[in-house]
């Protein structure tokens, strides 16, 4: 508990001393640039059109690249650390929850809860949303259910990322740094143009953290390893000032034992063996997650005068291998390879009106198509009675929709917003189950989804500083199938109904930032985990009830100096859920499950109050500038299932860096460290007859990276 409170106030300290060193140097700072004396616009697309943050009716986190950098926010699983309202569940693939809302991803052809859209175009497949951070122009997270202008299984939210278009300026970034765990990282960034009409761009990322945060037990084999490389390439023509077309390249590989657990500390495994350390491992069969992913798309441009016509096309290849140790012990008893792929095609289509005139509008066609297989799953052990089963299963989707949404000024400063949106969804699975290459019966299902989504906000701005809105809105995750059993019933949609509230401000002249909202919301048949037969199957609970506050200011008390705090308050619980399946801990080890009452507890990855706080300071001097910055981050404690048996206890998180830029900004040096108080975290957990398995987060790391700009 001491704990706890020592880290804020240390953060305070550190504030202080940097707020009396920036009283110092106010009137040598004041001679600046005026724009480092007030908190800077940031300009998103949360509504498909480029508008000031402040002047968006949605609760919107929004960061730029440098915000990214200076919090340490290197992958998008570091999101949770700037933004409390965000979670994120780390194993194979990612799992984002916004305000409770999300899932764990289990199954082939899954979908998350929470939208991740990159250059506008959406990630379908899980398996794609654990990458580098690289070449980052502006990350939004929009809060709450975004189901008219994204609408694709945007009930939780939608994280959009934005990157760096080429300019026709010649540019060169690139930057190498080492730190421990014998971890090297460089990356580039290149930007040129190419004819009058014809610029590119290229990002490379590559990391590799050689040395594992602890030891396997069992082999002896370092844990925890990671490699990954990252290549993004965009080609831009704009052959009139009315037309443009982008071309987007990317690749993106990741070697890593993020799908790695052992017993949790205090737990039994099956065979009765227990942890052997936070940071090792226990199993005897090697486990490791291997994703490429290949992309491509094509954003086209051209305004007509009544309006602007765009489209946005995107296929998607990835592929898979994990070998999984199920048991995660010594004992041969539940282990395999698993093969997963996804395929994806869709295409967008916006029409989006001129910014003048009483009323504003976007209206788009959506169609989507996936295919997501396993190819198999191979289960070997004592637990499968010593036999070569393999699990092979294969769902796709095909999804058409129809969106609009239009605002309307019908007082001075008044706007009201009506949205709607039409999904259709077919959906079909088929699969078999082989033991010892004996072909095993067909199962094949198809069933069509479809819903409405809308939304209507009321909005007033006093002033241009000052404006509050209400809102209210529908959100929907299609209607699923299980890859891993073809013959289990589909898993119904979820449906979730949202009111919020909320104002944005500015004052003291732009030096002060201050928006907050509240919520509450009606989440209806929500997709849930369970075990049957040894595979991870999702099926539905009946209602939660969400609701809780956020808080968000920005400060820039004097030149050069930035002062960030957010904080979330969440109160999500089951209201209706008499049939969650619960686990009994058998005496020898191991669990059997039964079904218990889950009304009344908390919702999975849902901490009541999560707090962020971040200062960073540019003190100019005569050989070049210097940039101390720190982070800290506090969640209360959470639990990881329904049953809310298994506590993840609060935690705080403290990243800091102190980097120097040259008087003429052709070099830097950032010196780093992440989690400097090396507190103990989970990344995942995971519930099974086997074991509670966990895989920890990542320990203290700390390190140094030399940049150099051309």
């Amino acid at each position: 508990m001491a704990k706890t409170f020592i880290i804020p106030a240390c953060a305070i300290s550190v504030t202080a001393l940097i707020t009396a060193q920036a009283a110092w140097a106010q009137t040598e700072n004041d001679q600046n640039d005026d724009a480092q004396s007030y908190v800077g616009e940031i300009v998103v697309t949360a509504q498909k059109r480029e508008q000031r943050l402040q002047d968006v009716p949605i609760a919107i986190t929004a960061l730029t690249g440098d915000t990214v950098a200076s919090m340490g926010v290197e992958t998008t699983d570091d999101l949770s650390v700037a933004v409390p309202a965000v979670s994120w569940q780390r194993s194979y693939n990612g799992s984002p929850f916004i305000r409770g809302v999300g899932k764990p991803i289990v199954t082939a052809g899954n979908e998350s809860s929470v939208g991740i859209f990159v250059d506008g175009v959406l990630q379908v497949s899980p398996l794609m949303t654990n990458f580098a951070l690289n070449n980052v122009e502006r990350i939004e997270v929009l809060k709450g259910p975004q189901g008219t202008l994204f609408g694709r299984n945007s009930n939780g939210g939608v994280i959009s990322i934005t990157t760096r278009d080429p300019s026709h300026d010649p540019a060169i970034e690139a930057s190498v740094g080492y730190a421990n765990y014998d971890t090297f990282d460089a990356k580039f960034y290149g930007s040129t143009g190419l004819t009058d009409t014809l610029a590119a761009n290229i990002s490379l990322a590559y990391y590799n953290q050689a040395d594992g945060w602890g030891t396997n037990v069992t082999t002896g084999d370092d844990t925890y390893r990671e490699k990954t490389a990252d290549a993004r390439a965009k080609l831009q023509w704009q052959p009139s000032d009315d037309t443009s077309l982008t071309f987007i390249g990317e690749y993106h590989y990741m070697r890593s034992q993020s799908n790695a657990y052992s017993p949790m500390p205090g737990t039994l495994a099956q065979d009765g063996s227990t942890s052997a350390g936070f940071y090792n491992l226990t199993g005897d069969f090697e486990t490791f997650v291997r994703t490429r992913v290949a992309a491509g798309s094509l954003i086209a441009r051209h305004d007509m005068g009544w309006a602007e016509l765009v489209s946005i096309s995107a296929y998607t290849r990835v592929r898979t291998i994990w070998p999984y140790d199920s048991d995660g012990s010594p004992s041969f008893l539940l282990q395999g390879p698993i093969w997963e792929r996804a395929d994806s095609f869709t295409q967008e289509l916006q029409l989006v009106s001129p910014d003048t005139g009483p009323v504003k509008w976007v209206a788009g066609l959506y169609y989507m198509f996936f295919d997501a297989r396993f190819d198999p799953i191979a289960l070997y052990g004592e637990n499968v009675g010593g036999a070569k089963v393999e699990v092979f299963g294969a769902t796709k989707a095909n999804s058409y929709a129809a969106f609009g949404e239009a605002t309307w000024e019908f007082l001075p400063d008044t706007h009201l917003t009506l949205g709607g949106r039409m999904t259709f969804d077919h959906r079909s699975v088929n699969g078999h189950v082989d033991v010892n290459d004996a072909p095993g019966d067909i199962g094949y299902q198809s069933k069509n989804f479809r819903e409405p989504t809308w939304r209507v906000t009321l909005d007033h701005s006093f002033s241009p500083d000052f404006m509050i809105y209400g809102t209210a809105s529908t959100g929907y995750n299609s209607g699923q199938f299980n890859t891993g059993n073809a013959f289990a019933p589909a898993v119904d949609p979820e449906k979730l109904t949202a009111f919020e509230a909320g104002f944005k401000s500015q004052f003291l002249n732009r030096r002060v930032q201050f928006n907050a909202s509240a919520f509450t919301y009606d989440y209806r048949d929500l997709q849930v985990t369970i075990i049957e037969d040894a595979v991870t199957l999702q099926t539905n609970a009946a209602k939660a009830r969400i609701k809780g506050f956020e808080a968000e200011t920005n400060i820039v008390p004097a030149p050069g100096l930035i002062l960030n705090a957010a904080l979330a308050y969440t109160d999500a619980k089951y209201t209706d859920y008499a049939s969650a399946q619960f686990y009994e801990a058998l005496p020898g080890g191991g669990y059997t499950t039964t079904v218990g009452d889950a009304t009344g507890n908390r919702l999975a990855s849902a901490p009541k109050w999560s707090l962020s706080a971040s200062a960073r300071y540019e003190i100019a001097t005569p050989i070049g500038s210097f940039t101390p910055a720190i982070t800290y981050s506090h969640r209360s404690k959470y639990y990881w299932d329904s049953q809310n048996s298994v506590v993840e206890p609060a935690h705080d998180v403290v990243n800091a860096s102190l980097t120097y830029t040259s008087s003429d900004e052709r070099w830097s040096l950032r010196i780093w460290g992440k989690n400097l108080t090396d507190e103990k975290m989970h990344a995942w957990t995971i519930q099974r007859p086997e074991l509670f398995g966990s895989t920890p987060a990542a320990p203290k790391t700390y390190g140094a990276t030399v940049s150099v700009k051309m």
